[in-house]
């Protein structure tokens, strides 16, 4: 079978082969057709809605309980749950996704300096090699051989060559001079070490990363002077094979890893070549890269299994530093040195170890808390000298999945909302017509809800207030009503009872109070959007810590910034991995009780 496929608005055509037994789904996934599925295609979220306009598919149980019947008559179809029986023509519809608002700033308390030293070398002749002149005391590397070629380049252009003739640096053609003054190159080292060699001094630059379940994020390094020279942040386009770690770990264990490693290896590819571009610099000067991830998008970056990682006891292949050459798993040409960096536990991850670098959380005296909150939320406690670690499955809610009008930060999400002349006021990102809600907005619906009574405290909507049994919030451009449901209100609740009792639990493990805590440091894209207010309203956050948050932004940002420009930093690394203890919530009798409890609001 094939399907014709009409993107739009673009209107660009392309036809691909639908195997049978295959989902229309996977087949446009597999030829590189991005569309959400927070569900991971079990026909939940209602995402991946497309038309039908040439042929026909069969109207599904999973079509009937995500799309209306005015929707099914014009052609709408979930692709997740399409199998073709002929040939069909469908359009696929631009989610706004690729405009994604993923926060790639961080909170530094001081700037870090260069880490580079910067020496001249002077272009004389001689029959020495220029390995040993530029390190007589070691061999060089492959890398910085071809760093020392240049200056080989550069004499030859210099100097009287019988195969390239006189070509002097400044052009026109002279004869080398005992009385001139030397050429010089600009020797650029890391700790003895070549990173780059220019004819002029010039920027050297390294790339940060973060890969986290729904965003990536990117920031390119001046390594002399330890500036952002750019930022890069999108949604990460492995969110069409699943919202979460677990659904995407289901899908690479049912055959679809080299997918999905694809998918985020190209994706950083292109985020290194637009960082490159807006800054008006050549790929070939990036020279350092540092990658940090939640343990299983960095097993899924470097395509290692994830058999074990979805089943107790949840042994990863590995959590320790990774070093590599940029070349060996991505397409870019670069030789770069690339560090993936370690975690603590299967659900601990690189990302969490690079945010408590961040925030030095191993140096507080007094008793401080980590918090990121978004698919997966991660917490640790730094006390009497060690770190407790735990996470808990918050599911998508924070960040928009699992919701009926659902969707990330883009262009058009409902981000703020507040109930006044009688109606629920909505704020969108960029003033842009209403698409859907993101995860701040949620939260802010539920605390006005539960403020106005429109909600029980018990999450269950005030049927005298809310007779239709949804809360209408905006009206899109094609007219339809984009509404809040009771659905979405469990949703939240099962994330914020996950969050509050996890917080809970590690606390009641250590023996500590609220009133112990010093710092509370927020980290992510959905802390940084949070209306504090309505967080401590709905009881995600307890009301005794909202003086003591410090939002910090994207801790793992800045903690794989950190690492690229303090080579002492893998040292530090472990002394943290050592100091950390991991707490499992789901063996702890603690967490199971007060989940419950804490499913209700106030």
């Amino acid at each position: 079978m094939r399907v014709r496929v009409l993107m739009l608005p673009e209107t660009s055509i392309q036809e691909i082969p639908v195997e049978p037994g295959r989902s229309l789904l996977t087949a446009l996934q597999a030829a590189g057709i991005s569309l959400p599925a927070i569900c991971g295609g079990q026909g939940r979220c209602g995402k991946c809605t497309v038309r039908v306009y040439a042929g026909s598919l069969p109207v599904t149980a999973s079509d009937r309980s995500c799309l209306s019947q005015c929707r099914l008559e014009e052609g709408y179809r979930l692709a997740c749950a399409a199998f073709l029986t002929e040939d069909i023509g469908i359009e696929v519809f631009e989610t706004g996704e690729q405009y994604f608002s993923a926060v790639n700033g961080f909170a530094q308390e001081h700037e870090n300096p260069g880490v580079l030293e910067e020496a001249l070398f002077c272009l004389e002749k001689s029959a020495q090699p220029y390995a040993r002149r530029l390190r007589p005391d070691k061999a060089l590397s492959y890398g910085e051989l071809r760093e020392a070629s240049k200056l080989a380049e550069a004499q030859s252009r210099i100097f009287d060559n019988p195969a390239l003739g006189r070509f002097p640096a400044g052009g026109g053609e002279v004869s080398p001079s005992a009385n001139r003054e030397p050429e010089r190159c600009w020797v650029y080292r890391e700790q003895g070490k070549i990173l780059y060699i220019s004819r002029k001094p010039e920027p050297v630059y390294a790339v940060a990363v973060d890969i986290g379940t729904t965003t990536l994020a990117m920031a390119l390094l001046d390594l002399r002077t330890g500036a952002i020279a750019g930022r890069f942040s999108a949604v990460n386009r492995q969110r069409e094979f699943g919202g979460d770690v677990i659904s995407r770990i289901q899908r690479a264990n049912d055959g679809d890893l080299f997918l999905l490693s694809r998918s985020i290896r190209r994706q950083i590819d292109e985020g290194i070549a637009v960082l490159c571009e807006e800054s008006s610099t050549e790929l070939q000067r990036v020279r350092k890269i540092a990658i940090a991830g939640n343990t299983a998008m960095l097993h899924l970056l470097l395509q290692l299994s994830c058999g074990t990682l979805g089943q107790a006891p949840f042994a990863p292949v590995t959590l320790d530093m990774v070093s590599l050459k940029y070349g060996e798993i991505f397409d870019e040409d670069l030789s770069c040195e690339t560090l993936i960096l370690p975690g603590i536990s299967a659900y601990v991850g690189a990302d969490i170890t690079a945010g408590l670098l961040f925030t030095e959380i191993h140096t507080r005296a007094d008793p401080v808390l980590f918090m990121d909150i978004g698919t997966n939320g991660e917490m640790a406690l730094a006390y009497q000298g060690k770190i407790l670690c735990t996470a808990t499955a918050a599911g998508p809610a924070f960040e928009g999945g699992n919701i009926r009008w659902g969707t990330g930060s883009v262009p058009g999400a409902i981000a703020r909302v507040q109930f006044r002349d009688g109606i629920f006021a909505c704020t969108t990102i960029g003033n842009r017509p209403p698409v859907g809600i993101c995860g701040s907005g949620v939260v802010d619906i539920v605390y006005q809800g539960l403020k106005k009574d429109f909600i029980h405290s018990s999450g269950r909507f005030n049927k005298e207030l809310l007779p239709a049994g949804e809360i209408f919030l905006a009206r899109t451009q094609d007219k339809r009503d984009i509404v809040f449901c009771q659905k979405d209100v469990r949703e939240l609740q099962l994330g914020k009872s996950a969050i509050r009792s996890g917080l809970e639990a590690l606390l009641n493990h250590a023996g500590l109070g609220y009133d112990d805590i010093k710092t509370l440091y927020l980290a992510g894209g959905f802390g940084c959007n949070l209306n504090l207010e309505s967080g401590t309203g709905i009881g995600l956050i307890p009301e005794a810590l909202g003086p003591k948050i410090s939002l910090i932004g994207n801790s793992a940002l800045g903690g794989a910034v950190n690492v690229l420009l303090n080579p002492d930093t893998e040292k530090t690394l472990y002394h943290l991995i050592g100091q950390s203890e991991e707490f499992s919530l789901a063996q702890d009798p603690y967490f199971n009780k007060h989940f419950i409890d804490n499913i209700n609001f106030g």
